[in-house]
């Protein structure tokens, strides 16, 4: 369209299923921001309804700037538009054209509002002194790590202890007031602190931060266990980091509470907001996205009462070692390997051997050390093996790979 003079697109992955664009009236400095469930190149003007968008978008001698902000999938598309919308509340602004917020495909949590009464609570603002540890021994907790630590707890413990029972020097407890299921106070982090300290020899009393309700009642759990999350985003002396298993627990918890995507933007947010690297395609971020996916898929299975078939354990390792005998005659040599690490120096023994004793036949039987990597077997790895045996070694083997099941019933 001619009254369209400026564009902008940023750069799309390989396949997305849907993106957010604004419109701009330069003139006016109105926007307005709308998802399309498609792809960029084809037809799709706008989605408006308001009568002054259309009429302004209408108009040949408007002035327009066209900007696509993201890809992804709808759903994550969804939830983009409506955080862009909400932060501007638009329906209410005079610069947006829009009529509403947009409506979130699923809920997340918010990381400005975490990052908010974070930096509130490391400022001090709510440190209230000592408290009896009695009071903090029984008290319920929110559980964001994925287990806990007994070394940091013992060192906690030793350095109470060398300093005579003082804990001057711990980081004050996190207690979320009145927030447990009956209206108790809730403790949002520290727990390796009041354990260590309980242990101690001499302990009494501890540091302590309180959030008072209001503060923080709007706030759903699952931003309670991001802001507790954050507050172990950085290096101390008297706290544990937050490790690879601890950002998948997150992401777990996300996708079964909030059904938040694994590799959606918001937990690639909330994992650097800790201190995280990389992203879905690498680093910790991506180790921790792809332990997600295997715990998931566990669950998924546990519900349908199926079970993962380890083979690194019994009784499975029979089964595997058992089934490569079954494949060995007088004229085939069998051997296994893990879909998760070809080893191509285990396939040139086989091809020795089978030249040695005058076998033309090869089976390789392949196991697979989680659902994610049998799916990836089947789609690129295993065709790309095929194709490189066909065409390196001619008429000299015949190389076939069999497949370990991947679940089995539970009994029930």
């Amino acid at each position: 369209m001619t009254n369209i003079i400026e564009t902008t697109i940023v750069t799309p992955p390989g396949s997305y299923e849907a993106y957010l664009y604004r419109y701009t009236n330069i003139p006016t400095s109105q926007q307005y921001v709308g998802i399309h469930k498609g792809s960029v190149d084809d037809a799709y003007n706008h989605s408006s309804t308001n009568d002054e968008f259309k009429e302004v978008f209408s108009n040949s001698e408007s002035q327009l700037k066209f900007e696509v902000l993201s890809f992804g999938e709808y759903a994550e598309m969804q939830n983009l538009e409506h955080r862009t919308l909400k932060k501007a509340d638009a329906r209410n602004n005079p610069l947006f054209y829009n009529k509403s917020n947009g409506f979130p495909s699923y809920d997340e949590p918010d990381l400005d509002k975490c990052m908010e009464l974070y930096e509130r609570i490391i400022s001090g603002e709510f440190n209230v002194g000592k408290e009896p540890l009695s009071l903090h021994e029984v008290m319920v907790a929110i559980q964001v790590r994925f287990e806990h630590s007994p070394d940091l707890q013992k060192t906690i413990k030793e350095k109470i202890n060398d300093a005579n029972g003082n804990t001057d020097k711990c980081s004050p407890v996190l207690v979320y007031e009145s927030r447990g299921l009956e209206g108790e106070d809730m403790r949002g982090d520290g727990n390796h602190t009041v354990y260590g300290a309980i242990s101690a020899k001499h302990a009494n009393d501890i540091p302590v931060a309180r959030v008072p309700y209001d503060v923080h009642k709007d706030l759903s759990l699952s931003e309670l266990k991001g802001v507790s999350n954050l507050m172990n985003k950085m290096s101390e002396i008297t706290k544990k980091e937050m490790s690879v298993k601890d950002g998948t627990k997150h992401i777990v918890d996300n996708y079964f509470e909030n059904r938040v995507p694994v590799e959606s933007n918001s937990n690639i947010d909330w994992l650097k907001a800790y201190g995280f690297t990389g992203g879905p395609k690498s680093g910790q971020i991506s180790t921790s996205m792809n332990k997600a996916k295997d715990l998931i898929e566990q669950k998924a299975l546990k519900n349908i009462n199926q079970l993962f078939c380890n083979y690194a354990a019994a009784p499975h390792n029979i089964t595997l070692n058992d089934t490569v005998e079954s494949f060995k005659d007088s004229n085939t040599v069998s051997i296994y390997c893990s879909s998760g690490k070809f080893a191509v120096d285990r396939v040139l023994e086989a091809m020795f051997a089978a030249k040695a004793a005058n076998k033309k036949n090869i089976v390789i039987v392949i196991h697979h050390p989680n659902l994610r990597q049998s799916k990836t077997w089947k789609m690129h790895i295993q065709p790309q093996w095929i194709a490189n045996f066909d065409y390196t070694l001619n008429q000299d083997f015949d190389i076939t790979f069999y497949e370990m099941p991947t679940t089995m019933s539970d009994g029930s």
